[in-house]
C-alpha cells in the first residue's frame, strides 16, 4: 500500500475574527420593538369597567367600540351574562385619556338606530356598526368599576349649557322623552326624562332649557301641555291654534312669563312648575305641590260635595277631594272626615321659608281654622272656608294615619241654627197665653169703665162746667174783647174734644171695635205661635230647609 504525501496539503491559517455579528441585530430589533409595543400597549391602556345593561343586541367582543363625541375611546373585551342571568355585563377596557375623566355620574348606553320626537338617530351605525356611548358626567366622586348603563341615549350631554327644571302634571299625555320645549313657537329645550311622583298621585318631567334661552324662565314663568291643536267653534266661526307641527306628531310644551303680580325672579334651576292641561288654564293660579288634610265636622254637611272649593278669603286654595262616614266599633261614634288637598304655593311668599311645617303651627296658634260656609243659599251647596278666628280654643295639627288633622270650627249656618234653636227655647218658655189673657182683662175693665154711671155723670158735669166757663167768658168778653175771644176758641176746640171722646168710646165707636179685633188676632197668633214653637222641637232643620210634606203612615 502507498502512503499518502503529506507534504504536498495545504495547511489552515487561523485569524482573529469580530466577536459580534450583524446578523444577531435582526433578533435584537426585534426584541427591542416588542417590548417597545408592549410597553405602549400597558402605558395606553385605561382602566377596565363592567357596564351591565338589559341587552347586548349588536354587540361584539373585541369589535364593538366605545366613543365620546365619535371619537373611539374604548372597545369591549367580553360579554357575558351576570349570576342571576337578568342582565348583561359587559366588561370594556377604556383609554388612559378617558379614564381619569370617569366619575360616579357617568353614563353609557347602546347607540343603534331609533326613531324619537327628535326624528331617526343612530344611521352612522348601519355602516359603522353599533357602540357604545358615553358621557363623562360632572360627578364629584371617584370613577367607580361597575356602571349601570342606560336603556335610552342620554338627552342632554352634561357639558350642555343651560338649565334643568322639574313640572308636575296630573298626566304624561302625549309627552316622550325628546318632545320639545317652546317659547312663542320657539324651540328651547326638551323633554328629557319622567316618572311617577312618589305618592303615585302625578307625573314628574324632567326638562332642560338650552341657553340662553335659560334666562328667559323666570320663577312665575307658566308651563303648558302644548301637544295636539286646539279648535274653538264660536260665533265668529272656527279657530284652530297649533303650536308647531312637531307638537302636532310627537307633543310638546309651551311656556311663557306673564305679567302679573308674582314675583319674576331669575330661577337657578331645579325649580318646579306645574304643567297645565292647556293654555285655557293659564287664568287659573298654577301649583305644583299638593298637600292633603282631614277635616271633622260635627254637624251636618248636607250640600258638601267632592271637588267643592277650599277658599281663604276668597281664593281658592285647594279642593274637596273625598268624603266619609266612620264608625268606631268600640265607642259606636260616628265621624264624618272630609279629605281636602291644599296647594300652599298658590300663595305668594316673599322671602324664604326654611320649614313649612313650623309656619302652619304658628298659623293655627294665630286662629287659623277651616268651618263650612253656605257657597249657595239657593241650591243649598256648601264649600270649606279657612280663616282666622278669634276666641277660639287651642289646636295644633296631628296625624292619623296617612293624612294629618286640620282643626275646624262651626260654620255660620251652624251657629245660626243653635242660635235660632236657643231663641225659641227661650221664646216657648214665655207665658203668652196668661199675657194674652191679662190683656182681654184690662180692655174689659176699660170697656166697662167707659160704660159704668160714673164716666158718665164726670162727662155731665164737665158739661156744665164747660157752659158755666163760656158764661164766665161772655162776660169777660164785654170788658177783655181779646181775651175772650182766645178763651172762647179754646173752650169751643175742648167741647169738640169731648164730643169725640164721647163718640170714640161709645159701644159701637170703630176704636171699642178694633179693639175687640185685636184681642181675637191676639190670641189666634198665640195659638199659632204655641204650633210653631212645638214643631220646631221635633223638626229644628226646618229653620233652614223648610216644612216638608209628611207622608201620612
Amino acid at each position: 500500500m502507498t502512503e499518502p504525501v503529506t507534504d504536498q496539503l495545504p495547511e489552515a491559517v487561523v485569524r482573529e475574527g469580530s466577536r459580534f455579528s450583524l446578523v444577531w441585530l435582526v433578533p435584537l430589533i426585534a426584541v427591542l420593538i416588542g417590548g417597545w409595543l408592549i410597553w405602549k400597549s400597558f402605558s395606553d391602556r385605561g382602566p377596565t369597567i363592567v357596564i351591565s345593561f338589559t341587552e347586548a343586541e349588536g354587540l361584539e367582543p373585541g369589535k364593538t367600540r366605545v366613543r365620546y363625541k365619535d371619537v373611539d375611546v374604548g372597545k369591549v373585551k367580553r360579554i357575558e351574562l351576570n349570576d342571576d342571568l337578568s342582565r348583561v355585563e359587559v366588561t370594556v377596557e377604556l383609554n388612559r385619556s378617558i379614564g381619569s375623566h370617569l366619575n360616579d355620574q357617568t353614563q353609557f348606553w347602546i347607540v343603534r338606530p331609533r326613531i324619537n320626537p327628535k326624528g331617526i338617530s343612530g344611521l352612522n351605525t348601519l355602516i359603522s356598526g353599533i357602540y357604545i356611548g358615553m358621557d363623562p358626567g360632572k360627578g364629584s366622586g371617584p370613577g367607580m368599576t361597575h356602571y349601570i348603563g342606560r336603556d335610552e341615549p342620554l338627552p342632554v350631554q352634561s357639558d350642555a349649557e343651560g338649565k334643568p327644571f322639574v313640572l308636575s302634571a296630573d298626566s304624561l299625555g302625549s309627552l316622550d322623552i325628546g318632545s320639545g320645549v317652546y317659547y312663542r313657537q320657539i324651540q328651547v329645550g326638551e323633554v328629557t326624562g319622567y316618572h311617577l311622583d312618589s305618592d303615585g298621585r302625578s307625573v314628574i318631567i324632567d326638562i332642560f332649557i338650552n341657553a340662553p334661552w335659560d334666562q328667559l324662565i323666570r320663577k312665575n314663568s307658566r308651563f303648558w301641555n302644548a301637544s295636539g291643536f286646539d279648535l274653538k267653534l264660536t260665533a265668529d266661526g272656527v279657530s284652530l291654534s297649533l303650536e308647531s307641527l312637531a307638537t302636532l306628531l310627537t307633543g310638546g310644551i309651551a311656556v311663557d312669563t306673564p305679567l302679573n303680580l308674582e314675583a319674576g325672579d331669575p330661577t337657578v334651576g331645579g325649580e318646579r312648575f306645574a304643567l297645565l292641561p292647556d293654555r285655557e288654564s293659564l287664568e287659573n293660579r298654577p301649583y305644583s305641590q299638593t298637600d292633603y288634610y282631614l277635616l271633622y265636622f260635627d254637624s251636618s254637611i248636607r250640600g258638601l260635595s267632592v271637588n267643592a272649593p277650599v277658599e281663604f278669603r276668597g281664593i281658592k286654595v285647594g279642593e274637596v277631594v273625598d268624603i266619609d262616614v266612620q264608625m268606631d266599633h268600640r265607642t259606636l261614634d260616628v265621624k264624618i272626615p272630609v279629605l281636602i288637598a291644599l296647594h300652599p304655593d298658590v300663595i305668594t311668599v316673599t322671602g324664604k321659608i326654611d320649614d313649612t311645617d313650623l309656619v302652619l303651627d304658628e298659623l293655627i296658634k294665630r286662629g287659623l281654622r277651616a268651618q263650612l260656609a253656605p257657597g249657595n243659599l239657593l241650591t243649598g251647596q256648601l264649600y270649606v272656608d279657612i280663616d282666622f278666628h278669634d276666641d277660639v280654643p287651642p289646636a295644633q295639627i296631628v296625624t292619623e294615619g296617612p293624612f294629618r288633622i286640620f282643626p275646624t270650627v262651626p260654620g255660620a249656618l251652624e251657629k245660626i241654627t243653635r242660635n235660632v234653636t236657643e231663641l225659641l227655647n227661650k221664646a216657648g218658655e214665655i207665658p203668652l197665653v196668661e199675657i194674652a189673657r191679662d190683656l182681654g182683662d184690662t180692655i174689659a175693665e176699660l170697656k166697662r169703665m167707659l160704660r159704668s154711671r160714673e164716666s158718665k155723670q164726670a162727662l155731665s158735669d164737665l158739661r156744665r162746667l164747660l157752659a158755666n166757663t163760656a158764661e164766665i167768658s161772655h162776660k169777660l168778653n164785654q170788658t177783655v174783647p181779646q181775651l175772650s175771644q182766645q178763651i172762647s176758641s179754646t173752650l169751643n176746640q175742648l167741647e169738640k174734644t169731648l164730643d169725640t171722646a164721647d163718640a170714640t168710646l161709645s159701644e159701637d165707636s170703630p176704636l171699642v171695635y178694633d179693639i175687640r179685633r185685636l184681642i181675637d188676632q191676639l190670641s189666634s197668633a198665640v195659638t199659632s205661635f204655641e204650633a210653631l214653637t212645638d214643631y220646631l222641637e221635633r223638626h229644628p232643620n226646618a229653620l233652614l230647609y223648610g216644612k216638608t210634606l209628611e207622608t201620612p203612615q
